[in-house]
């Protein structure tokens, strides 16, 4: 996995490449511009396992994770690397959040992809888990130094219960961005309110549908930034 990150006093943007097989977990990083060749930036005081997608905000990248050779749901953790010290620190997760029947905060069995994905939710991390039958739960870092989380469940809208979604991102706006994972023409993107608790569905035309129900593995990427291309 990948995540681009951004050190706003040196002015320079930072790749950081994380493995997540147990028995590697090689950690590269490389300055893009900067470096011409990757190098080992790894966090020998916590090895763990990636768990999640990565998150950048304000100076610092974060993702979940669980501490490797700790079999208790105790290992459940959020890794934060600072983009420009190049250093890694973490912060466990409660093991009272973990939910019933899962190994970790990330996963129900060792190699289940996760449901979960953090998001800038006002400035502090989120954990978002994907709806499943008619909602969703969301747990916020309130402070990680006390280990102090506060949990959220909202409710889809009748229309939508019993669509399979996938969670994709969340927007300054306050909405979490949802893909069904049955794909229809038109393609849409739905977007939850957290605030309002309602949602509204966005269609996009012209997307070759069937042809992409026969590619096994497709990602959707969604932001509400606009930024120009740079050559680097």
């Amino acid at each position: 996995m990948y995540i681009v990150g951004y050190d706003p006093v040196g002015d320079q943007y930072k790749v950081l490449a994380l493995d997540d097989l147990p028995w590697r977990l090689e950690h590269k990083i490389v300055v893009l511009g900067g470096e011409e060749t990757w190098r080992e930036s790894p966090c020998v005081a916590c090895p763990h396992v990636v768990c999640t997608k990565g998150l950048y905000m304000n100076g610092t990248v974060y993702y979940g994770a669980f501490m490797k050779d700790i079999d208790s749901p105790h290992n459940s953790i959020i890794v934060r690397f600072d983009v420009r010290s190049e250093t890694f620190n973490i912060f466990k997760v409660p093991s009272k959040l973990v939910p019933v029947g899962y190994e970790c905060m990330w996963k129900e069995r060792g190699w289940s992809p996760t449901d979960k994905i953090l998001i800038n939710y006002g400035g502090k991390i989120g954990v978002v888990e994907s709806p499943s039958v008619c909602g969703f739960r969301l747990w916020v870092v309130e402070d990680a130094e006390k280990e102090e989380w506060s949990m959220s469940t909202f409710h889809l809208p009748e229309s939508y219960v019993g669509v399979d979604f996938e969670v994709m991102d969340t927007f300054s706006s306050g909405e979490v961005c949802l893909v069904s994972k049955e794909w229809s023409d038109p393609f849409c993107l739905f977007y939850y309110n957290l605030e309002k608790k309602s949602m509204r569905s966005v269609a996009i035309e012209g997307l070759p549908i069937s042809d992409f129900k026969k590619i096994q593995a497709l990602s959707v990427t969604v932001s509400d930034h606009y930024e120009s291309l740079l050559s680097l």
